[in-house]
């Protein structure tokens, strides 16, 4: 009799649990999204406020800013980042200029040189892509060091559709093969004493090789982006810049 009756509350103990328990099955899952979250470019210290607009450029962290029919894409340094730019980015947009600046996808130095100048314009292509969508109808591609190198990489690709190129401090070896291809207007700018890997030799070198370009060489040791905060020319550079652009 113990036996049955332990068997017998057995089964109403299951069964009334079975009366409100929900089966596995239907039990509601969690809906987990494995897309990860866009990148967004950080926050500057330092320069003026220019208010970039995020935008999703792949796996970039990119912004836009400005207006216009001209779009100039910035590319960064080797251990720089977009802050590097506010001074020109903030000038640009006051002068009715559209700009794009952005983050690689990748560190540039774990990429090495190689990889920076097969990759590197390729973002900077989709940045511009980005730029056309936004109404930029010319693009000039420019950049700073080795950002200055991808940029002309950039630009000497006919896919590219450019405008113009502008290097600051920029150029690699062997890159006088590059621009003899190139078909736009190109403008080089550089410090006399920059002793970053022998910038104002190879400016004078690539421009040498460029069909229609401009040298402009200053005083002192600033450095691509650097340049824009040198009073005894940023004001000329700038000038310089402007008038280029404006003519592409």
């Amino acid at each position: 009799m113990r036996i049955w009756g332990l068997v017998l509350v057995l089964s109403l103990a299951v069964c009334g649990c079975g009366q409100d328990a929900v089966p596995a099955a239907q039990e509601p899952v969690p809906v987990v999204s494995s897309a990860a979250p866009a990148p967004k470019l950080v926050g500057c210290k330092v320069g003026p406020s220019v208010a970039f607009t995020p935008v999703t450029v792949g796996n970039l962290a990119a912004g836009v800013a400005g207006d216009g029919p001209v779009g100039v894409v910035i590319a960064n340094t080797m251990d720089g980042y977009h802050c590097d730019w506010l001074v020109w980015a903030d000038h640009l947009v006051r002068s009715g200029v559209r700009v794009a600046v952005f983050e690689y996808g990748f560190p540039p130095r774990m990429a090495g040189i190689p990889t920076m100048l097969e990759r590197g314009p390729e973002e900077m292509m989709a940045v511009a892509a980005e730029l056309r969508k936004q109404g930029a109808q010319k693009i000039v591609y420019a950049g700073g060091s080795l950002g200055g190198s991808v940029a002309l990489a950039t630009a000497a690709k006919p896919e590219a559709q450019a405008a113009g190129v502008v290097s600051l401090s920029g150029g690699l070896d062997g890159q006088a093969e590059t621009v003899k291809t190139l078909t736009i207007p190109a403008i080089y700018a550089v410090a006399e004493e920059d002793t970053s890997g022998g910038a104002p030799a190879l400016a004078k070198e690539l421009h040498a090789a460029t069909g229609d370009s401009e040298l402009l060489v200053y005083p002192g040791a600033q450095h691509a982006g650097g340049m824009f905060i040198d009073d005894r020319y940023a004001d000329k550079l700038l000038a310089s810049l402007d008038a280029f652009i404006a003519k592409v």
